[in-house]
């Protein structure tokens, strides 16, 4: 009779967790302990035993969970489930308590133990707390990513879809922190579909797409997801969104210039953090609340908060979060004209760790300070100094810059994320031709020979030359328009008079997108990106003219084959709308008369299809001399009635 008991009180703690009411998971796991105390089953103990050890977790009792946890060890043999379970917790507890090295091991003996005895869900488990507890806040990006995608191979395999809301936190996380924001968005994606509603798991999907939309320049649906966030944070008490909004918050007032309002959402963020003891978030708003003391004025506030924050992160090995701190208070003493020897002090430290770790990728998320900072230092009188700016820059170079996204179709349009290059931009010095040219141009390498020839043909070659060189630089600076003349663009490559164009990963062109879906007979895809007229702006520049004719035919064509499938699967009105934006661009197309005389018929509009028979008929006889076809003659006699003698 009490086994049963037991089992339905674990099953009920654990439910009650995963809903976050923890003060009731806690109750049944207390009773759940009470009862097996009671029996001589080692085995039943010891699940009553890490039952209650992961609420008290999640209370941030770590002490006392470690207690019950290491009881449960001592209770089992290696091979049974509660031991590893045990294990998991002894890992969880070491984590938040700042001891990475021995949580390291309590989860690599975990996952081996899974493994030998065949346990899937629990190896899963323990490669994303590996991924999470240690990897993660160590900075070591690429060794999370690698855990939590056997984690994800493993549920996927073994069918635990309901625990892929963990890894999938994860791995956008990392996605965002390292800038790959294109497989960011596309996993975030896949979170916003295995989460429950306003479970923790939702709370963690909105705040990191608030997080990713800081990132991509769109601060109002930032802010309206932070506050969705919020009201989850409130409802589930789950201490990293709690925090995590906030230090957003903080950014995004920072970001709009609203200095007191960024340090008050620091302020409550490191609050939160030091309340719950989350010791490397508390870290994280230490440097939020600086940035934000300095948009304030207040320098001397926001040094002490830096140094606050690498006192605290050092003893945990948190490498990325001390690489940023050493970065933000090179730029801050560069700012405040701090003497030379601590000046450079921070920068080495700040190069040192970015270039160990692997973050280089935190120079373009930190351009604006980074780069006047690199600058500078590169004519330091101190020999290191500029030795150690030198390998700096030498990395910089192998960052991809942000991604492109180039509209031909209908208008000619350039965007780096959210911000727009504007149109004046791109007219200077014929840039904007510059950058046509190099998208249209195989390998987007263009020769100095052929720019000429298209761009400047009433020019001398020094002239041209000059105006070549001049289009070059204008459209390095609309690109990169605060890269430092010293820095190589990581757009623009220009080497013995040939120009090639890089686009970096992510990039996207209409163009290119619209000849790809048409190549795979991707009609309606096609039809959707074609939004009008090849590069309107130059309409009457010679180098338009092939291609701009090109793309009229192929889009004649996915016109002419989507309508044919719309026909053949009863879209008659849909069908019948592209043969008349066919016919609007010509009028003497007669399979497209035909496609939509059909469509009408099908429709009970006979007068509609005889109007498009007359139409083309008198198109074909005035502007060609010539008369339908005999198959079109006779369909459009069978939809005359016959005239009365």
């Amino acid at each position: 009779m009490e086994l049963p008991s037991i089992a339905s009180l674990i099953d009920e703690s654990l439910a009650l967790e995963r809903a976050g009411d923890i003060a009731a998971a806690f109750r049944k796991a207390y009773e759940a302990l009470e009862k097996a105390r009671c029996l001589d089953e080692p085995d039943v103990l010891a699940q009553a035993l890490v039952c209650l050890a992961r609420v008290r977790f999640r209370l941030g009792q770590y002490q006392e969970a470690k207690e019950l946890a290491g009881e449960a060890l001592a209770l089992t043999p290696p091979n049974a489930a509660a031991h590893i379970e045990a294990l998991l917790r002894l890992g969880a507890c070491s984590a938040e308590t700042d001891s990475l090295t021995e949580a390291e091991d309590y989860y690599w003996r975990a996952i081996n133990l899974a493994r030998e005895s065949g346990y899937s869900l629990l190896r899963f488990r323990a490669l994303h707390n590996l991924a999470a507890g240690v990897y993660m806040p160590r900075g070591q990006f690429d060794l999370a990513l690698a855990a939590d995608e056997e984690a994800c191979r493993i549920a996927s395999e073994q069918g635990f879809s309901e625990w892929l809301v963990h890894p999938l936190t994860l791995i956008t996380w990392v996605c965002l922190l390292t800038g790959r924001q294109q497989q960011a968005r596309a996993t975030l994606d896949a979170l916003e579909h295995q989460a429950p509603p306003g479970s923790a798991h939702q709370g963690y999907a909105i705040c990191l797409a608030g997080h990713l939309a800081l990132d991509e320049g769109d601060g109002d649906r930032a802010y309206a997801l932070y506050t969705q966030a919020r009201a989850i944070a409130e409802a589930t008490g789950e201490p990293w969104i709690n925090i995590m909004l906030r230090i957003g918050m903080s950014r995004y007032h920072r970001i709009a210039g609203n200095g007191p309002a960024a340090r008050a959402w620091a302020d409550d963020a490191l609050g939160f953090a030091a309340r719950v003891r989350y010791h490397h978030m508390q870290g994280d708003a230490f440097i939020e609340r600086a940035r934000a003391f300095w948009l304030c004025g207040n320098l001397t506030a926001a040094e002490t908060d830096l140094c606050a924050a690498i006192d605290l992160l050092t003893p945990l090995g948190a490498a990325f979060d001390l690489a940023r701190a050493w970065l933000v208070l090179a730029a801050l003493r560069f700012a405040r004209h701090a003497p030379p020897h601590e000046l450079y002090a921070a920068w080495q430290e700040a190069v040192s760790r970015i270039v160990s770790g692997g973050y280089t990728f935190l120079l373009e998320q930190e351009r604006a300070l980074a780069f006047p900072l690199l600058v500078s230092l590169l004519d330091s009188d101190d020999p290191n100094v500029v030795a150690v700016s030198r390998t700096l820059l030498g990395h910089l170079a192998r960052v991809p810059p942000p991604p492109l996204r180039v509209q031909t179709l209908g208008r000619f349009e350039v965007r780096q994320r959210q911000r727009r290059i504007e149109k004046p931009a791109l007219r200077q010095r014929r840039a904007g031709e510059l950058l046509a040219l190099l998208l249209l141009n195989p390998g987007r390498s263009l020769a100095f020979d052929q720019a000429a020839e298209m761009l400047w043909p009433d020019k001398g070659p020094s002239a041209a030359q000059t105006a070549f060189h001049h289009a070059t630089s204008a459209l390095r600076r609309i690109l990169e328009p605060d890269l430092p003349d010293k820095f190589p663009s990581r757009y623009l490559e220009v080497e013995e008079g040939l120009i090639t164009l890089h686009l970096p990963p992510g990039s996207w062109v209409d163009v290119e997108a619209f000849e790809a879906h048409c190549q795979q007979k991707d009609w309606e895809t096609a039809l959707s990106l074609y939004g009008g007229e090849f590069l309107p702006e130059y309409r009457y520049a010679d180098w338009t003219i092939a291609p701009r004719e090109r793309l009229v035919l192929l889009y004649q064509q996915a016109l002419l084959e989507a309508a044919r499938a719309r026909l053949a699967a009863g879209r008659l009105a849909e069908a019948l709308d592209a043969c008349r934006r066919l016919l609007a661009l010509e009028p003497w197309h007669e399979e497209a008369v035909l496609l939509g005389m059909r469509a009408c018929v099908a429709l009970n509009d006979l007068p509609g299809a005889r109007r498009l028979y007359l139409a083309l008929e008198k198109a074909l006889r005035e502007d060609l001399g010539t008369t339908p076809q005999r198959k079109l003659q006779a369909f459009y006699r069978s939809l005359t009635p016959p005239v009365a003698p």
